[in-house]
């Protein structure tokens, strides 16, 4: 059953790409793309409570998926708020920093925390490898994401865009981090689900980082093909969720 929602969901994120390969009507690319992004965060969010609530509310897990599940509902807010402008204003695009900017950026804190309890639950002391590993993948993706950030920094007319702009540039390169090292922790058929969030936020992160690069070639418009990294990555955690519930109950 999960197997077959998870053959659903990709189908679903598919069009974003083809579309774009078959060059469909702008407009329905623009439309399909942005109704994507609004979608699957909530469902991914809602599998995430859902496996929350198969779980003791003194059980760390569960603290983990009401984490996820929360960040999640922020991103898709925040998408909703994106939509939302251009409809309210005659079709202006969205302006940098907005409202929608606040559900997009507390996506990061959430996961963390998620991250963080994860690691806990699992009762292993990360290996100096692992620490090392998260610091040169925190280098480099910081590295990156100032190159592509760096003339919007520079180019930022208040406090607001400039805080906006350091927050996205610190958000990507933490959860990268984090999720390397969570990764390191991940032993036994037991936990081999697990993989399928960082999976998913490892998709996140690429949409991201391919966003800020194309951003700053001036060649992204939604419905882009990129767009499709993010509700397949949420998908991805919506399926871990599922299969941690199901495993669970059966337990």
């Amino acid at each position: 059953m999960i197997f077959l929602l998870a053959l659903i969901w990709v189908a679903a994120c598919l069009p974003i790409v083809l579309f774009s390969v078959f060059d469909v009507n702008e407009e329905l690319r623009f439309n399909y793309s942005l109704m994507a992004q609004i979608v699957a965060p909530f469902v991914a969010a809602l599998c995430c409570y859902y496996s929350a609530s198969r779980f003791s509310r003194l059980d760390s897990i569960d603290k983990m998926w009401i984490l996820m599940g929360t960040g999640l509902l922020c991103w898709g807010v925040g998408a909703i708020l994106y939509a939302l402008y251009p409809m309210l204003n005659d079709g202006r695009e969205t302006p940098f920093p907005w409202y929608s900017d606040i559900g997009y950026l507390l996506f990061v804190p959430f996961v963390l925390a998620a991250l963080s309890v994860f690691k806990k639950s699992a009762n292993t002391e990360l290996p100096l490898f692992a620490k090392l590993g998260g610091i040169i993948f925190f280098s480099v993706a910081l590295a990156l994401s100032v190159y592509f950030n760096l003339t919007r920094l520079t180019e930022a007319n208040s406090t607001a865009s400039y805080i906006a702009i350091l927050c996205y540039v610190l958000g990507d390169p933490l959860i990268l981090a984090s999720t390397m090292m969570t990764m390191s922790v991940l032993t036994g058929d037991s936990v081999r689900r697990w993989w399928l969030i960082l999976i998913g936020l490892i998709s996140y992160y690429l949409g991201d980082l391919v966003y800020n690069y194309l951003s700053l070639l001036g060649e992204y418009s939604t419905g882009n093909p990129i767009d499709i990294t993010w509700p397949l990555g949420f998908g991805f955690i919506a399926v871990a969720a599922l299969m941690t519930s199901l495993e669970n109950k059966r337990a």
